[in-house]
């Protein structure tokens, strides 16, 4: 089964309880949280934790430690431990907002999980997302790495601009970077984004032929320039 396949299929069986993370927070670090509060489920004491959730405020705490607490707290399912991180949440120790932001999306779904039939689904990337939107940055490239004209470049976007409103889609960033053109959007999780791009690219080509059809798409991070680069150093070594 595809990955688009199975994403419908997710959709499917969650129809009203999917939870997209809205910030944008390091996959490395989210494989860090969930390793941790796994870890912490092992072996909870409910009331222990509560005892100790006014640590969160404490300078003295250290943040090690704070990260170890939130997610303790985050997997007590009681209004008492989500209001607590959510109030850390207002303020939080700088290095620890996005920790705080996953152990708050955690605390949420595990007190709207009583309210409904199943557990809802919680969906994160690196970019982050929007309602029902996940957010993916998107390089195109020109045939030969030839430099857009302003013609293409006109086109270029035009056609992006277009396909994204067709689609209801929201397009938050464009730049054209001499042979390719690099942007940044929401889509829906229902819209087939390899099929977007795909007839964007080709509705660009039936006027001119000049983009390649190999195109970068992820939604982990946005690549800079010399990341870019030396991907496409890569591709053609």
């Amino acid at each position: 089964m595809g990955s688009k396949n199975k994403l419908e299929q997710l959709l499917k069986n969650y129809p009203d309880s999917v939870t997209v993370l809205e910030e944008a927070i390091d996959v490395k670090l989210q494989v860090n949280y969930f390793k941790e509060t796994k870890k912490q489920k092992e072996s909870l004491d409910k009331e222990l934790i509560l005892e100790r959730k006014h640590k969160l405020f404490d300078n003295d705490f250290s943040q090690e430690e704070k990260k170890v607490l939130l997610c303790q707290l985050a997997s007590v399912n009681e209004v008492e431990a989500y209001r607590t991180i959510e109030k850390y949440l207002s303020g939080p120790d700088e290095d620890l907002a996005q920790w705080a932001t996953l152990a708050f999306q955690e605390s949420k779904m595990l007190m709207q999980s009583e309210y409904l039939d199943q557990k809802p689904l919680f969906i994160s990337t690196g970019l982050g997302g929007k309602g029902s939107q996940l957010r993916y940055f998107v390089v195109i490239f020109t045939r030969n790495h030839a430099v857009f004209t302003s013609y293409q470049e006109k086109l270029v976007r035009n056609e992006i601009e277009y396909t994204f409103r067709k689609e209801g889609a929201e397009l938050e960033e464009i730049e054209f970077m001499g042979y390719y053109v690099k942007f940044t959007g929401l889509v829906s999780l229902n819209t087939g984004l390899k099929k977007l791009i795909s007839d964007l690219v080709k509705q660009c080509n039936e006027l001119g032929d000049f983009l390649d059809t190999s195109v970068l798409v992820t939604n982990v991070k946005k690549l800079s320039a010399g990341e870019i680069e030396k991907l496409v150093d890569k591709k053609t070594a």
